[in-house]
């Protein structure tokens, strides 16, 4: 993880940013990350990552930029902002709690000279994708100086079989006209 995963985004459209750790309960909850995230997934308690705590590395994007206005781990985009909802039975009840916003991050969990990074795509057909991976591996490269970067083929045939789906090394240089290619 490179800081907090994205279920929303915050401060358009009209949404309320809560500035205060939120404790999730278990069940449905898109703020409980604590399952998700490496430093918490084996303790059995639910909510907010403690980002602050675990999060010990400085990002190679805040050494670059240090004015720019990073993402603070303890806020959450309101869920349910509607005073008066007359749809809210038909509301998600995982949003209640609010998402996690999604930004760059100051501090980051991993070294990034140290990542090995794998990009692997599931599923049909799916318009963009190429882009998607070509923007990846150029962030991964150039803002954090990940340098260990492959693309996974056949989706999870190749995570699982990868002597007959064998991972391809991709770099700013093979993915440059990626986009324009097809499948």
């Amino acid at each position: 993880p490179v800081g907090a995963l994205a279920a929303g985004a915050a401060g358009v459209g009209g949404f309320a940013v809560q500035s205060l750790p939120v404790k999730a309960d278990t069940g449905d909850d898109a703020s409980n990350l604590k399952p998700h995230h490496l430093a918490t997934w084996h303790d059995g308690r639910s909510g907010l990552v403690p980002e602050r705590r675990v999060n010990q590395v400085q990002s190679p994007i805040a050494i670059e930029l240090p004015d720019m206005n990073f993402l603070n781990p303890d806020e959450l985009v309101r869920g349910h902002i509607i005073l008066n909802d007359s749809k809210a039975a038909s509301r998600d009840v995982a949003l209640k709690k609010g998402c996690v916003r999604a930004n760059a991050c100051k501090d980051i969990y991993w070294e990034p000279s140290e990542v090995r990074a794998a990009i692997v795509t599931c599923g049909g057909l799916c318009p963009g994708l190429n882009s998607i991976i070509r923007e990846v591996t150029n962030c991964l490269w150039h803002q954090y100086g990940v340098r260990s970067i492959v693309g996974i083929q056949g989706g999870y045939n190749g995570l699982s079989n990868p002597e007959n789906f064998p991972p391809i090394s991709l770099d700013p240089n093979f993915v440059r006209e990626i986009h324009m290619k097809g499948g």
